[in-house]
Formats: structure tokens, C-alpha cells, sequence
């Protein structure tokens, strides 16, 4: 298990990115709790891997309505900051900024799916001082398709790239050839990257549907950019 200063020190001069173990699990259980109470299914007394199976018969009119269903879970960023407070605490101290409405992202399986084409966070005007944590809520194979990563100096030279061509998103990121394996996690691990660490999804073959969360926070003393009041709220971690 890493502790937060490793963490820190690979975020900041590493690749850019990290596994880490959640803290609090008894928080994080009841998170994937609350999460499976709101997939509503014809069965009852399913457990979590059954509901992912029925998620893949879903139709589309299904899975938008269910997308819509979980957008309501109000206190998903407070629950995902709290399950591991030591760790955000180390990086950005106790007063945050934090993703009004943390997502959860339904991935379906099938090599016919769209894939998450490469892209970094810094795109969509976020803080270059903030954070992201994506954790599955469930265990994720490299066959099963987690999320892959690119290393931050990698990532770096394709920014440069084409900062210097003028464009964001060109054609030499949507038509990479990506070869970095998803990461393999258990139910209880997450992955924390800054803003500049390239990353994306590909389709993948399974019988389960993929679900996980994702949440942004950064320290309240450092500064927003375009995404401020109206995509951050402040939230202090208590002591």
C-alpha cells in the first residue's frame, strides 16, 4: 500500500498518475451501495455483477434513463473526498474545491462500442492545480477494459505539440495507436491523476457492463480557470 507522500511524488514528478487503496472502505461500500439501490431492474435480490450482466441487455432508451437516475446522487463527490481524507488532505489540505456532481460512467462491452478517444482534463477548463480520482466499483481486468494512461512526459510532448500547431485535439491524438495496457484493479483502488496526463477507454470484450466514478477537487487556495463556481463547490474535509 503506497502512502500519500509516494502518491504525492509521483503525481507531481512521476508519470503523473497513481494506484492508491481507498481508506475508508465502510464509506466506499456504502457508496457502491447507494449506486446499486439506484439501477432499478424488473429482479429483485440481484447482486452487483448481475445487475452489471442485465446492464448490457439494457436499450439505449434504458441506459439514457439510468444515466439520468444516477445524475441525482447529490453526495457522491463528498463521499468519494471522504473515503480517503488522509490522501486528499496531503495533496491540497482540508479546504477544497470539489465537483458539484461527481459522475458515474456506465461503459458497455463490445468491440463495436465507441472507445474514449485520448484526452487530458486541461481541455475542458478545469484548474491545472486540480485533481482527479477514477475508481471501478468492482474488480476491472486488462481484457475487462479499465482506463489506460499515457505518462506525463508523453502526454507533455503531444501537448507541445500542438500548442505549436494551434490546435487542441487534432488529428495526431484522435488517430493515435494506443499500446498502454488498462490497469488491472480490485474493488477498493482508484486512480488519481493531475490534468495534463493523457488517457482514454477502448472498447473491450466482457459479459458485465463497466461502472465507476470519477470526482475533481482542488486545494481552496489555489487558482480556478474557466470551470469555477458553477462546476465547483467548496467543501472542507473535517479533522
Amino acid at each position: 500500500m503506497k502512502n500519500s507522500d509516494l502518491i504525492k511524488k509521483e503525481l507531481i514528478d512521476g508519470p503523473g498518475y497513481a494506484i492508491f487503496s481507498i481508506e475508508r472502505m465502510d464509506i466506499f461500500k456504502n457508496l457502491r451501495n447507494s449506486i446499486f439501490k439506484k439501477i432499478k431492474t424488473k429482479k429483485k435480490n440481484n447482486d452487483f455483477n448481475s445487475i452489471r450482466k442485465l446492464i448490457t441487455k439494457m436499450s439505449n432508451a434504458e441506459i439514457n434513463d439510468l444515466t439520468v437516475n444516477l445524475a441525482k446522487f447529490n453526495g457522491l463527490s463528498e463521499m468519494i473526498i471522504n473515503s480517503s481524507p488522509n490522501l486528499i488532505k496531503k495533496l491540497c489540505g482540508n479546504k477544497l474545491f470539489i465537483q458539484r456532481r461527481a459522475h458515474t460512467v456506465i461503459k458497455l462491452p463490445g468491440i463495436n462500442k465507441p472507445r474514449t478517444l485520448p484526452h487530458y482534463e486541461m481541455m475542458s477548463g478545469i484548474s491545472p492545480y486540480t485533481y482527479i480520482i477514477w475508481a471501478p466499483m468492482h474488480d476491472v481486468t486488462e481484457e475487462e477494459g479499465g482506463i489506460y494512461y499515457i505518462n506525463k512526459k508523453k502526454s507533455y510532448q503531444i501537448m507541445k505539440q500542438e500548442h505549436q500547431e494551434g490546435i487542441v485535439n487534432g488529428p495526431k491524438i484522435l488517430n493515435m495507436k494506443i499500446n498502454e495496457k488498462p490497469a488491472s484493479m480490485k474493488f477498493g483502488q482508484a486512480i488519481i491523476f493531475n490534468p495534463f496526463v493523457m488517457h482514454g477507454n477502448n472498447p473491450f470484450r466482457s459479459e458485465f457492463a463497466r461502472i465507476a466514478i470519477n470526482v475533481r477537487f482542488q486545494s481552496l487556495k489555489t487558482p480556478l480557470l474557466e470551470k469555477n463556481s458553477d462546476y465547483l463547490k467548496y467543501y472542507e474535509i473535517s479533522n
